[in-house]
């Protein structure tokens, strides 16, 4: 590697920290804002607290959830139907999407019926598979699979045909192996493709976990809101929500951070590592 790809790749890494901090102090600050004027605003009068709560009572609802409602059960069932179905989907989807995107004739077999998987509600295959696998773990695990699977194998593909083919054509004139050229083309020029699949399948991932639990569980967050939401009780309903949302944010960041890793790899393998 030469000394100005070092310099390129430390300055690009200088760069996303300083970016991450500030972009860190700004949403902690609107984080504070809207949890200030939620508490405010049933207080002044301005909203009824029955209907939207209030921080300091979802605290309390909580810390009575924590004691009394097996929160720890239902948050491993949740996190386990999640990341078994996540886990499979990122595992099978990148692979698979890198092949589709080398190979045009399996691209064009695959496309339609994928497409087809892809626009469909996933509410409408719930019943489906319930009825294949029951109301267990499985059947929310597969929800959770074809959510995530598809956009990340979307993305995968579009990544590997994104990548610039004389760069690919170039290796192969200085007799690069394929791996090299899979190593250092093509895996490189496609990681933000992948990177974003990764994000796109989380969201879906999470939100068929959650609404899999509504319709056909007993147990897990999403049951958990479904019982609390149908007995009005706002501040233990928003507590369930809140967690979740608040999982999502943190996947999202740890995928964030292992995207900025990645991405000063990608600068230093295209810059500085030869094929």
């Amino acid at each position: 590697m030469t000394e100005a790809a070092i310099t390129q790749a430390q300055g690009a890494v200088k760069f996303s920290r300083e970016w991450f901090a500030q972009r860190k102090v700004v949403s902690s600050l609107s984080v504070a804002a809207f949890l200030i004027i939620w508490e405010l605003a049933p207080r002044l009068g301005l909203v009824d607290p029955s209907l939207i709560s209030q921080p300091s009572r979802v605290y309390t609802a909580a810390l009575e959830i924590i004691a009394t409602d097996d929160l720890a059960r239902h948050t491993y069932v949740s996190l386990m139907e999640f990341s078994l179905g996540f886990g499979f989907a990122v595992l099978f989807g990148v692979p698979f999407g890198f092949l589709l995107g080398a190979s045009k004739r399996m691209r064009y077999f695959i496309d339609p019926p994928m497409m087809a998987l892809y626009a469909t509600p996933r509410l409408t295959l719930l019943p489906i598979i319930t009825l294949w696998l029951g109301i267990g773990m499985e059947s929310k695990v597969i929800v959770v699979f074809i959510g995530s699977f598809i956009p990340i194998v979307i993305n995968s593909v579009a990544g590997i045909r994104g990548v610039d083919h004389s760069l690919t054509r170039l290796a192969d004139s200085f007799c690069a192996t394929r791996n090299d050229i899979f190593l250092k083309v093509l895996l490189p020029g496609s990681l933000p493709a992948v990177m974003m699949g990764l994000r796109l399948g989380l969201g879906r991932g999470l939100l068929g976990v959650v609404v899999a639990e509504m319709f056909v569980a007993q147990e897990g967050i999403g049951y958990q809101i479904v019982l609390y939401g149908s007995s009005f009780r706002v501040d233990h309903l928003l507590f369930y929500t809140l967690l979740v949302s608040f999982f999502g944010f943190a996947v999202t960041t740890l995928i964030r951070k292992i995207e900025e890793r990645l991405d000063s790899w990608r600068t230093a393998s295209q810059w500085g590592g030869g094929v």
